[in-house]
């Protein structure tokens, strides 16, 4: 839920003191205002952070709070696929069953297994509903026609230098209904590498697969790009932790 001044630490405390009990207590810390002012490496200031943060997370999107239920194989990149299928409509999403979301494309049947067993507990529901009577959620405009990358799956590999961080790339393909994953495989459409004569073992593999290796800007070209997001800005070719293999 991107909750700044939150650590892990400082949950567990407020889970222990009996603060915290499910999702939507985080938005009610102010109950507790005076105890957590005296608890150790707190005070006015940090509470006031923490307070403004929390209300900051309010604001936020139907994948994150997937992502944040925590259930069993659900990542980010999958619950923003689930949303995205399901038109970002949470009740269609709850009323799911097993075979119809093992059909979609990169969730199979553990994923889908997973979460049809969470939706299907009252108390989870219970606390769902609860959490999202806090929160304000943004649902992105699609405009028909867009998904032009739909049932695609690409891979981002080396520096990068129209889009500003792979992150950015990654969002723009995902805008477009594609996929970005983090290993060549057979079901890959391309290989986004600016080097691509490099020897590394991504682009090896989808040598031996036979899977195009284009660098950024043919990719741009060839699956219109331009179009897909307003924030790709010229940057240094510097490579940073992110652009390593």
């Amino acid at each position: 839920m991107n909750i700044d001044g939150l650590s892990e630490a400082t949950l567990e405390k407020f889970v222990d003191l009996g603060f915290v009990n499910e999702f939507a207590d985080l938005f009610h810390l102010d109950r507790y205002r005076e105890q957590i002012v005296e608890m150790e490496g707190f005070g006015e200031k940090s509470y006031q952070n923490l307070t403004e943060s929390i209300n900051r997370a309010r604001n936020t999107t139907l994948p994150r709070v997937i992502y944040g239920l925590g259930i069993a194989n659900i990542g980010v990149a999958n619950a923003k696929m689930l949303c995205r299928y399901f038109d970002y409509d949470l009740e269609r999403m709850q009323k799911a069953d097993v075979e119809s979301l093992s059909a979609i494309e990169g969730v199979g049947e553990v994923i889908a297994t997973a979460f049809v067993n969470y939706m299907r507990d009252e108390d989870n529901l219970r606390k769902i509903d609860a959490l999202m009577k806090e929160l304000q959620i943004e649902i992105p405009k699609i405009e028909e026609g867009s998904q032009t990358l739909a049932g695609m799956s690409f891979v981002i590999t080396g520096s990068l230098s129209r889009f500003a961080s792979r992150n950015e790339l990654k969002e723009a393909i995902e805008q477009k209904g594609g996929k970005v994953t983090g290993s060549v495989t057979g079901k890959t459409t391309c290989l986004i590498n600016n080097d691509v004569t490099s020897t590394s073992s991504k682009n090896k593999k989808a040598r031996e697969l036979g899977i195009p290796v284009l660098s950024e800007e043919d990719f741009v070209r060839q699956y219109n790009m331009d179009a897909a997001s307003g924030q790709t800005v010229p940057v240094s070719n510097s490579l940073t932790t992110e652009d390593t293999e």
